[in-house]
């Protein structure tokens, strides 16, 4: 989508004569390219206002800036701010508002990018689709999604995360959905929430802030929670078989049918088994069938469906199986992966290699010796990195089972070559601040 550096300007509440068109919109220096907009944004360690002279050498067109910045502009158009943040935010929310796709919202604490992956997917055969890209579903990532769209998007598909109560709230006030989808709520980022789960599912419901959202999709999980069971909205909710719901996936001799209500479909072939990527495929399939596709199409669109990069994805290296699920981690997410590991080769083994699950509170300890003991059924050797992780160990030698403690990154990873052998399957799963994915760089 592109914009005159005027228009942007007045948008912004910027006087002046702003000349040029901006192509693209960033906040990190190292990604800007000639006729991109850069976004100045100041936090905890990093202050953008410091890469002003790099992002023009890259041929940035302007920076939206601090008012109180007094430096040099070395060539850039600056529009100044009271607060970079809020303009970008109020940027992007006057843009959307121009001409308004149909919205798809995503929240949850788990399966997230991969149920947005998964509608994008379904809906991309019969629609014009955008999406936030890979996991920018931040106060500043999705704003930035919206204003680097193409603009002619039938449909915007909207992953919406969150650390702490109202900033799901301010993303619907930037890009209001007309579908809210909500995954699980379990543990993650509990360390903000005094009041756990039902802090963190309070936080999440903020995705119906809206009035006009037309419809609710949800986890029959979640839906058991107080702030979901009163939504005034229309609601559908949907499971694995077991439960009940409105849309059932059941199982039958190696392929799967939905039921909807009294109806149940033909049954189709899915290219994975895994119960967590299920449940993200019902809830893609739910929405899709909302928005009017038939069954037989959503069967037929599923067969493209793939795990996101670093979401239980299958990698094969000097004949071993490495199971990536690095991106994120959470007692939920660490069951699910452990569940649903390959068998390995004759006479191979099954190695865990964990990161330490981050930003739990007063549920550090109990949560990573909860996941221990299932480890300790589903795998034959533990790596773990991090602090939190040692409570994992002794629950590892309470059994007698091989287990051994890193805390740092590059030793554990020649541990993994070192002990691995062909024929192994190697799970790989923490929390993002562990960069377990380089393991296998």
């Amino acid at each position: 989508m592109k914009l005159t550096c005027q228009q942007i300007a007045t948008y912004l509440g910027c006087a002046g004569e702003f000349l040029g068109e901006i192509v693209g919109f960033k906040q990190e220096s190292r990604s800007i390219e000639p006729g991109d907009l850069f976004f100045a944004m100041k936090g905890e360690r990093v202050d953008g206002h410091s890469f002003l002279q790099e992002v023009a050498e890259r041929g940035a067109r302007g920076a939206v800036v601090s008012s109180a910045y007094r430096g040099e502009a070395f060539g850039l158009q600056l529009f100044r701010v009271e607060d970079v943040l809020a303009s970008l935010q109020s940027l992007a929310k006057q843009v959307h508002a121009l001409q308004p796709p149909k919205v798809i919202a995503v929240t949850g604490s788990v399966g997230k990018t991969t149920t947005k992956e998964f509608i994008v997917t379904l809906l991309e055969g019969s629609f014009r689709v955008g999406k936030t890209p890979g996991n920018a579903n931040s106060q500043v990532g999705v704003p930035l999604s919206i204003l680097n769209a193409k603009g002619d998007e039938e449909v915007f598909v909207a992953e919406m995360g969150m650390t702490g109560k109202g900033e799901i709230e301010t993303l619907v006030s930037i890009i209001p959905p007309d579908i809210a989808v909500v995954t699980k709520v379990v543990l993650c980022h509990a360390v903000y929430f005094q009041q756990g789960l039902e802090g963190i599912a309070a936080a999440k419901a903020e995705i119906f802030s809206n009035p006009f959202t037309k419809m609710g999709i949800l986890s029959h999980q979640a839906l058991a929670f107080p702030p979901f069971k009163h939504l005034s909205s229309k609601t559908f909710s949907y499971a694995l078989e077991g439960e009940d719901a409105d849309f059932v996936l059941c199982r039958r001799h190696g392929q799967f049918l939905i039921k909807e209500g009294s109806q149940e479909t033909p049954l189709f072939p899915l290219p994975f088994s895994a119960y967590h990527l299920l449940e993200n495929f019902m809830g893609a399939a739910v929405v899709a069938r909302w928005i009017g596709l038939p069954w037989v199409e959503i069967a037929r669109r599923a067969q493209q469906l793939r795990p996101f990069a670093k979401r239980f994805e299958q990698i094969e290296k000097e004949g071993i199986v490495f199971m990536n699920d690095s991106y994120n981690a959470n007692p939920t997410s660490m069951r699910a992966a452990l569940d649903h590991l390959p068998e390995p080769g004759s006479q191979g083994k099954r190695i865990a290699v964990l990161g330490a699950m981050k930003e739990l509170g007063p549920y550090t300890a109990s949560s990573h010796i909860e996941v221990a003991e299932l480890a300790a059924l589903r795998v034959d050797h533990l790596l773990c990195l991090g602090e939190e992780c040692l409570p994992m160990v002794e629950v590892f030698c309470s059994r007698q089972k091989p287990a051994e403690h890193f805390l740092e990154l590059a030793s554990l990873k020649r541990r993994v070559f070192e002990l691995a052998n062909k024929g192994d399957v190697v799970l790989l799963k923490g929390s993002k601040s562990n960069c377990l994915w380089e393991v296998l760089e």
